[in-house]
């Protein structure tokens, strides 16, 4: 079992059998550093888990500016969910931070699977609600939270991502300018 299946059967208990067949359902695909893997204006029909790397979803602004809307690390799922469940363009790039490895599948492919393996019907709903949960919480993070409470929620839940991704991706996150984000550290060093 790979950590896809594994991270697939702890929402819903897979036999051997089911996990085979989602397994062989899912194809590898790597990512340089840099590469984009989902391409604003275009219509995104996949969804992929990270196996390996770290992604991040951003968008250009009216004004050309990127703003940072997630980031992404290993075993979690990761798609443009807009596009790819209304078969709209994308609104978002997702680029590769490092080198990545995902396991990708096709939405008529996941159809497909879904219809094989019913019990994904369940674990798609799942996926469904934490995504709906975290841009939720995402959205009371930018209105209600000050930036220096939101970059020291960061520091707890995500120090990671602190650590390995550049200053003006975590900055956008946040919602701030880099120059901010730069005093923000200075005075938490104090």
């Amino acid at each position: 079992m790979t950590s896809l299946t594994e991270n697939i059967n702890q929402i819903v208990s897979l036999t051997t059998e089911e996990k085979a067949t989602i397994e062989n359902a899912f194809t590898y695909v790597e990512i340089g550093k840099g590469e984009l893997w989902i391409k604003q204006g275009k219509i995104c029909d996949q969804v992929a888990f990270v196996v390996s790397g770290k992604l991040r979803s951003f968008y250009f602004d009216d004004t050309g500016n990127e703003v940072t809307c997630y980031f992404v690390t290993p075993d979690n799922f990761i798609s443009s969910f807009t596009s790819f469940l209304t078969n709209t363009p994308a609104h978002e790039n997702i680029s590769a931070l490092e080198d990545t490895q995902l396991r990708v599948i096709y939405k008529k492919d996941l159809e497909d699977l879904s219809v094989s393996v019913p019990k994904m019907h369940i674990f798609r709903r799942v996926i469904a609600e934490n995504l709906f949960i975290t841009m939720e919480k995402r959205i009371a993070m930018l209105q209600s939270q000050s930036a220096h409470l939101r970059y020291e929620n960061m520091l707890k839940e995500n120090p990671d991502i602190l650590l390995s991704v550049p200053l003006q991706y975590t900055a956008s996150f946040l919602g701030i300018t880099p120059q901010h984000l730069s005093r923000l550290r200075k005075e938490l060093q104090k």
